[in-house]
């Protein structure tokens, strides 16, 4: 081999030494460097310049993207399952202190239908927190499944946080195999709730949940929980942003985005949960009234009656919202 030849070959070499060197060392940063990089992409593009624009909104999706890519990479080892588990147990026993009064008045075995109450916020906190008091203060250490909107599961959060999608089919399912079933009968119109209408239960539009319930049998009880407005306080929202993004809506906080994307992280409220008593609804309906529309929407009216009860009184004897 002549000598330019050998002198060509080792600027090859040292070139790609030096671009392999580059490239391990940009795969080894901390991951905290680089979700802190991406939290300062996130912060540029909340910017109240960048929001309005179309460029402004790419390099926010793009930034979520990453963030949520790097978030997945730190989690494939462990197993959403279990992140999902101690993410929910650490929020439950130490950052909202819940307490489940009435919580033995569940029954221990056999199909039921929990009907919870909801707050303005973008996740659904309060079926998973529900879910968390019958598995850890529940005398039988109960399982249930909390039913979320189509957006959560889609986001593959579903999975991660042990719930499933909210239609009909999937609740039938599971109470014929006697299952506990969490359900937000509120659903997309809780996103529209004012200030105002804090602890104000929405409509629960056609009642699917009671003609399962009729069709099944299942018992109903209603679930208040008190303390999920003030985890998050909703002071407007962004409708059309939120569906651009492909959310129901996108609500702004008193942190949220000024904070970026900490400021997604719920107050320390204190939370607790009013479990009312059961309505036996297989004791006064029969299978076929399910096809009777005036029989769904008398069960329907009457659980929401009972949950707005519940939900005023628990506001009534809370002693104090971040301190109890």
């Amino acid at each position: 081999m002549s000598e330019p030849e050998v002198r060509h070959l080792r600027v090859v070499r040292a070139r790609r030494a030096r671009q392999l060197r580059q490239a391990t060392a940009a795969a080894g940063r901390p991951l905290r460097e680089r979700l802190g990089a991406l939290e300062r992409e996130i912060d540029a593009a909340l910017a109240a310049d960048a929001i309005p624009g179309a460029a402004g909104l790419r390099a926010l999706d793009v930034a979520l993207d990453e963030l949520l890519a790097a978030f997945a990479s730190l989690r494939r080892g462990i197993g959403a399952e279990a992140v999902g588990a101690t993410v929910l147990r650490g929020l439950y026993r130490l950052w909202w202190r819940v307490d489940a009064v009435g919580i033995e008045r569940v029954p221990a075995h056999g199909r039921v239908l929990l009907v919870v109450n909801r707050a303005g916020v973008l996740l659904p906190y309060e079926a998973l927190m529900v879910a968390m008091a019958l598995a850890l203060d529940h005398p039988t250490g109960r399982n249930a499944w909390p039913l979320v909107d189509d957006w959560v599961v889609r986001l593959r959060l579903g999975r991660t946080l042990g719930a499933l999608g909210a239609t009909p089919g999937v609740m039938r399912r599971l109470l014929e195999r006697d299952e506990a079933v969490i359900v937000l009968p509120e659903g997309r119109e809780a996103s529209g709730k004012s200030r105002r209408r804090r602890y104000r239960l929405g409509g629960f539009g056609r009642g699917s949940f009671a003609r399962v319930a009729i069709e099944t049998g299942a018992p109903i009880v209603p679930v208040a929980a008190v303390g999920a407005e003030e985890s998050q306080p909703v002071l407007w929202r962004l409708d059309a942003l939120g569906r651009w993004l492909g959310l129901p809506t996108l609500p702004i906080t008193p942190t949220f985005p000024w904070l970026g994307p900490a400021g997604l992280v719920p107050l320390p409220a204190k939370w607790t949960l009013h479990v009312g008593e059961p309505l036996d609804v297989a004791a006064h309906h029969s299978p076929d009234a399910a096809r009777d529309p005036r029989v769904v929407a008398l069960v329907r009216d009457q659980v929401r009656e009972r949950l707005q009860a519940l939900v005023s009184e628990g506001v009534r004897r809370r002693h104090a919202i971040f301190f109890a």
